[in-house]
């Protein structure tokens, strides 16, 4: 049961969170369009001409296909308003992990049994700590980290590690 629990002590991490940071911008926009009116010469109308008498008398003609009282194609200025809502979002990645380690190994130093006919060397077994640091990278995304490792049985390591 006391190995169990040191393997699983081992095999936490310190956690590392990131903040996720979002802000919402609106944005009322004002468009102006302007939209074509087209209308269909009525059958009665095709080939007409429409005659226009001026105020000193003259008169034109124009033909009823394209023209009625105003031009055929009549464009009318139409505002709208466009809400437009832009959600941005960041992460700020917390670089830095410190672990605290704990579990049972090999300690420092030999016992050693002698008898006339037999030695007996054995290596000390208990209770091992340490501590790790880490450091995140921007390689592959901020996915690569390394960090050295030491333990109280005078252990150090180095590593190489990659976030998923």
């Amino acid at each position: 049961m006391k190995t169990l629990f040191a393997i699983i002590t081992m095999m936490i991490p310190a956690l590392s969170f990131s903040s996720q940071t979002c802000n919402t911008v609106s944005n009322a926009e004002t468009i102006e369009e302007q939209m074509e009116i087209k209308t269909d010469v009525p059958n009665f109308l095709k080939g007409a001409v429409i005659i226009v008498r001026t105020a000193d008398g003259k008169e034109s003609s124009v033909p009823a296909e394209k023209f009625k009282v105003v031009p055929r194609k009549q464009q009318f200025i139409v505002s709208k308003t466009k809400q437009l809502d832009e959600t941005t979002c960041s992460q700020d990645l917390n670089k830095n992990r410190v672990s605290l380690l704990a579990g049972k190994g090999a300690k420092e130093g030999l016992d050693k049994t002698v008898t006339t006919t037999e030695v007996t060397i054995k290596s000390r077994v208990g209770a091992v700590g340490g501590m790790q640091y880490q450091r995140l990278l921007p390689y592959m995304d901020n996915r690569v980290n390394v960090g050295v490792q030491a333990t109280s049985n005078k252990t150090v390591l180095m590593n190489i590690g990659l976030d998923f």
